[in-house]
């Protein structure tokens, strides 16, 4: 079996807030942090900014990988990322698109005092939120 390879950002912001993308599909009701798919000639972390872009309408820095997880047929890294500009909203990439009554996609910053109200998946990306949070 192939692994997908997908990139994703954790981002924070000075009020104790991470940026989530919140989810309904197929009534079901979830969380992940930004991030996508790794195109063909690209790296990890250029992937995780692209994406970004693409999904929340923010340039982004990311630092060192901080985990490399196998998850439901996805390889997926993770990053720290820095907003550099840009206005949090949906991006204009294939979310935008592809978002309609029963498939939506919402940007949002939640407290991190409130993330296990939130059915972030996958699990291993709330501790990895907290472990960053933490330094």
């Amino acid at each position: 079996m192939t692994l997908r390879s997908r990139a994703a950002a954790i981002i924070l912001n000075d009020k104790a807030e991470v940026l989530l993308m919140l989810r309904r599909k197929a009534g079901r009701a979830y969380a992940t942090l930004p991030g996508g798919g790794i195109e063909d000639g690209e790296t990890p972390a250029q992937a995780c900014v692209r994406e970004v872009l693409e999904e929340v309408n923010l340039t982004v820095t990311v630092g060192p990988e901080l985990l490399v997880l196998e998850n439901i047929g996805n390889l997926e890294h993770y990053f720290r990322a820095h907003v550099q500009s840009g206005e949090m909203r949906l991006g204009d990439g294939p979310e935008a698109i592809r978002s309609s009554e029963d498939n939506w996609y919402s940007p949002q910053w939640v407290p991190l005092a409130e993330l296990d109200a939130v059915n972030l998946v996958p699990e291993r990306a709330r501790e990895l939120v907290r472990e960053v949070a933490a330094r």
